[in-house]
């Protein structure tokens, strides 16, 4: 991105584009490396502010980078405690086929659904996605809790449900609580880099103005600005009729 402003130099002083935090972090550390071999009265009049804005930068980059951590984390979790639930809810759903093969309404009382219409009424059906899986997954395990447990079912084991029920619910929590971070943390990135553009456009029109005669020069270039040769504009040709 150009900012026009010493229209008739011969070069270009451009600016990363608002959204490119990256690009305006590093061009904050190099203007800031810059002032800082000046005395404090050469200075811009923005660079105490650049800098307060920078340092905040870095909580907002730490915020992004905890909760996309967090958010992979938890993720790999829960695919593997999926893969473990879908293996549970089968072994149950068995069982259920097996105990109440002549009464199929009983399995409602461990959380499972019985086809009511049609030519499979009666039928156990097994649960289907995350979401079912977890909720009867979560009955079952209610409902063995409150039996004696000589008269629980010997598979699976009810400590195995549990565990993966409380992975599921603990892990998909942290998982949305990581991406909302990561979002905050992103949003507030690219606040932080737009504010910094705006100073860093400003301070550089101060440096061409008080230091260059109002010229923009590759000596810019100290200050991390990137400075480009203008590049000379065609001259129309202009086309002689032929005198008859």
């Amino acid at each position: 991105m150009k900012v026009g402003f010493d229209t008739l130099g011969k070069y270009d002083i451009g600016f990363p584009l608002p959204r490119a935090a990256s690009k305006i972090f590093t061009l904050c550390s190099a203007f800031l490396a810059k002032e800082d071999t000046l005395a404090v009265s050469a200075r811009t009049v923005y660079t105490e502010d650049v800098r307060a804005l920078y340092e905040q930068s870095g909580a907002a980059l730490d915020l992004k980078a905890s909760g996309e951590s967090q958010r992979v984390l938890s993720s790999e979790e829960v695919k593997a405690l999926d893969k473990q639930s879908v293996v549970l809810i089968k072994k149950i759903h068995r069982t259920m086929l097996y105990e109440f093969a002549e009464t199929p309404a009983e399995a409602s009382k461990w959380g499972f659904d019985i086809k009511q219409t049609g030519k499979r009424s009666g039928t156990i059906l097994i649960p289907d996605g995350r979401a079912a899986i977890v909720k009867v997954l979560a009955q079952y395990a209610t409902a063995e809790r409150a039996r004696p447990a000589a008269e629980r079912f010997k598979a699976p084991v009810l400590a195995d449900v549990d565990k993966v029920v409380t992975g599921l619910q603990n892990n998909l929590g942290a998982r949305q609580t990581g991406k909302s971070q990561r979002t905050t943390g992103t949003q507030q990135t690219l606040d932080t880099a737009a504010k910094l553009l705006d100073l860093l456009q400003a301070a550089a029109v101060q440096i061409v103005v008080k230091r260059f005669n109002g010229k923009v020069t590759p000596e810019l270039g100290q200050w991390g600005y990137e400075v480009s040769a203008r590049q000379p504009s065609a001259k129309k040709t202009v086309k002689k009729t032929p005198v008859a």
